[in-house]
């Protein structure tokens, strides 16, 4: 397994377990969206939709979610 070395000056005082944990869930945290990103990129290599295409689709599906939130009461 990797080691990681993190260097902070004595003048900071660090609770050494709890700076421990939350490199652990950042890494973790990144691991698991870099896995993601490339199981999406698999699923979608076949795709005919270009970039721009995607990002309007993108647009077009968060301003509907907005919109139904809206009327539910939650915006």
């Amino acid at each position: 397994m990797p080691e990681l070395v993190i260097k902070i000056p004595e003048r900071f005082k660090v609770d050494e377990s709890e700076l421990a944990k939350g490199v652990e869930e950042f890494i973790k945290l990144r691991l698991t969206r870099d896995l993601l990103l490339e199981r999406l990129d698999e699923l979608l290599k076949n795709s005919g939709l270009t970039e721009e295409e995607c990002i309007e689709l993108g647009r077009e599906v968060k301003k509907g979610r907005f919109e139904r939130l809206k009327q539910l009461g939650f915006v």
